[in-house]
């Protein structure tokens, strides 16, 4: 099973361990723009549709 920790969009925060930011880069017809939610680094990565290995 893999975990957030083990994807390109995830970013470790520096000042909180065990957590971090899936940060992903969202288009639509106006604009681009980044999206981030916060996740644990140890979290399953099974229900994300935008999970891509590292």
């Amino acid at each position: 099973m893999s975990t957030c920790a083990e994807c390109k969009s995830f970013f470790v925060r520096e000042e909180e361990p065990g957590q971090g930011d899936c940060v992903r880069r969202v288009v639509d017809p106006r604009q681009a723009y980044y999206q981030s939610k916060p996740v644990r680094e140890d979290s399953s990565s099974s229900g994300c549709e935008s999970f891509q290995k590292k």
